[in-house]
């Protein structure tokens, strides 16, 4: 299934809300911008704290990926 992720608009596997929020995170991740498209069409499935809550989430992860890649830290598996 995590392959699928980049493909996820395309697929059958996730549900609306679920494409929404994976937009939404790889936006996040790739510009550190949200589009008003993007945020519209997570906000059509999310309230307001859910939204607080996703964005937060993709910023502490992203954070978290950048200090580790900084000290080139290995992944635990």
């Amino acid at each position: 299934m995590v392959a699928t992720i980049p493909r996820a608009d395309t697929s059958d596997l996730f549900s609306e809300a679920e494409k929404a929020a994976i937009a939404l995170a790889i936006e996040l991740t790739k510009t550190a911008t949200l589009s008003r498209a993007t945020f519209e069409r997570a906000a059509a499935h999310f309230d307001e704290r859910q939204l607080v809550e996703l964005v937060v989430n993709v910023g502490v992860a992203n954070v978290n990926n950048r200090v580790s890649e900084s000290f080139w830290a290995e992944h635990e598996t």
